[in-house]
């Protein structure tokens, strides 16, 4: 059971992560990062469902996948750390196997061949209609499918497989795996040679244990995660929500000071480290839109990227766009929203409808505030390049980022380190439930479900002096440059190796 003094414990273990990352003498970067990995001896396994580059079918890398997340982060770790990178292929029944090479390092890239029948199993089914409704707040009802749940195990047990091939004997090996798609890759891990390392990162919400504890399959999910060494999550409140989850449903020892799961003799540290951004690459993009020129010459543009998915908090926004334009009419025709929406899982029904309900609720709201010369809502169904998502951060006036629940949100983050690059940025309206919002403070925070908060958000961030942008986004960007990706991972690995030892 959770101690009485847990939450007290949580503020203060919070405030000491705080000073650490604040008081290093440097923080890292992609050289820092090679350096020192390359001095501790170990080779890296990552293992990841997100594959963070295309393939030719004679296996060679063709082009980096345009979407960003956790594959362009992980892309940039595994080149600095000359890992071996293990992911699902894109492509059915063919897997590749070759060495991705860059102008800032290479790494090994191992894709695991699925059927169709297991990519619908594991992927479509399991991953994305049990755990990742179950884990976001967004009201949306996990189906408990056991042949999903086969398909799953299956997939996670290929997943096992290719990293033990990968393991190089007489060396040390870290084995990081990331994300809900992979929960039991551990178990079928089984038992690892000495000088192996085993950590896992969950990149979304783990959700209170009254939600987590109608999973059909919640303790074999629990006791294989907790065969790691070490456990990160975005936030501390995810932290606290497993390990009261493990307290509820296994028979442990948990010391809530060092947040430390003990189970069957073996020690399992469980930390929050937010994940952080490439800022360089960032602040290296192109300035000018190549695309939608007209747009941000003749409008100021409200602008928001997302995949399609019901945790974003699309459905909301578009009304609260719709609120907007009908409580300032003074912005028709010099406003409009350009939202683009990545394709995601479209073989899953609740995303089909969800495409057709923004569809439909985009047509109305146009269809309501429409002259003959303008529209307010401009919906884009497709993928872009990071250079020109870069370019629409740099001039957009406002950014909507207001997911119902998200464990990061890297747009965010994104947005904020491109828009303090210009002289005249437009400012970020976020969520209260994105894990970035713990990092953007200065940003409008808003309560996703709030209609006419977020109306006033977006009039404000249009509005808003531009000092007054600047010295927010500034503030915001010099915490993402101390917490940057390289630092992230620095610090999961550092953490990681202490663990084990």
């Amino acid at each position: 059971m959770s101690s009485p003094s847990t939450t007290l414990r949580t503020v203060v273990h919070d405030f000491a992560q705080g000073v650490m990352l604040y008081n290093r003498e440097s923080m890292a970067d992609f050289k820092q990062l090679k350096n020192w990995f390359k001095k501790t001896g170990y080779h890296l396994i990552i293992a990841a469902d997100a594959m963070p580059r295309n393939f030719a079918l004679r296996g060679k890398a063709v082009s980096q996948i345009p979407a960003g997340g956790v594959a362009v982060i992980l892309d940039s770790i595994a080149q600095a750390t000359s890992a071996t990178y293990i992911g699902r292929s894109r492509v059915h029944n063919q897997s590749a196997d070759f060495t991705v090479k860059t102008t800032k390092g290479r790494y090994h890239l191992k894709s695991i061949a699925l059927t169709p029948a297991e990519e619908a199993g594991h992927y479509n089914g399991f991953a994305n209609q049990t755990l990742w409704p179950l884990c976001h707040v967004a009201f949306e009802e996990p189906r408990f499918v056991t042949k999903w749940y086969e398909t799953y195990k299956k997939v996670n047990q290929k997943y096992a497989k290719a990293i033990k091939a990968s393991l190089k004997p007489g060396q040390k090996n870290f084995i990081w795996v990331n994300d809900y798609q992979l929960a039991l890759v551990p178990h079928y891990l089984g038992t690892l040679p000495e000088n192996t390392t085993l950590a896992m990162f969950w990149h979304i919400p783990w959700p209170t244990w009254e939600i987590f504890r109608i999973l059909p399959y919640k303790e074999k999910i629990l006791n294989s995660m907790l065969k790691c060494n070490f456990l990160g999550f975005h936030r501390s409140y995810h932290v606290q929500n497993f390990i009261q989850s493990v307290a509820r449903e296994l028979q442990t020892r948990i010391n809530y000071d060092t947040r430390t799961v003990y189970l069957n003799l073996h020690a399992t540290v469980v930390r929050n480290l937010p994940l952080g951004v490439d800022v360089d690459m960032i602040r290296s993009g192109r300035r000018k839109a190549r695309v939608f020129k007209d747009y941000f010459k003749r409008y100021q543009v409200i602008f928001s990227v997302d995949r399609l998915d019901y945790t974003k908090g699309i459905k909301y926004r578009l009304q609260a766009l719709d609120h907007f334009f009908t409580h300032y009419p003074g912005y028709r025709g010099k406003a409009v929203y350009l939202g683009l929406i990545a394709p995601s899982r479209e073989s899953i029904p609740a995303y089909h409808r969800l495409k057709n309900q923004i569809m439909d609720q985009a047509a109305k709201i146009n269809l309501k505030h429409q002259t003959k010369t303008w529209q307010p809502i401009h919906l884009v169904y497709d993928l872009f390049d990071r250079a020109e998502l870069m370019n629409f951060y740099y001039q957009a006036r406002a950014c909507l980022v207001t997911p119902r629940d998200d464990g990061m949100n890297l747009v965010s983050k994104e947005f904020v380190v491109a828009a303090a690059q210009s002289r005249d940025p437009g400012m970020l309206v976020l969520s209260q439930f994105a894990g970035s919002a713990i990092d953007l403070k200065a940003a409008i925070i808003i309560n996703p479900y709030d209609v006419k908060a977020i109306t006033e958000a977006i009039k404000t961030a249009l509005e808003m002096d531009k000092e007054e942008k600047i010295k927010r986004l500034t503030k915001m960007a010099q915490v993402l440059s101390e917490k940057n990706v390289y630092q992230w991972a620095t610090d999961f690995l550092k953490e990681a190796i202490d663990a084990e030892a």
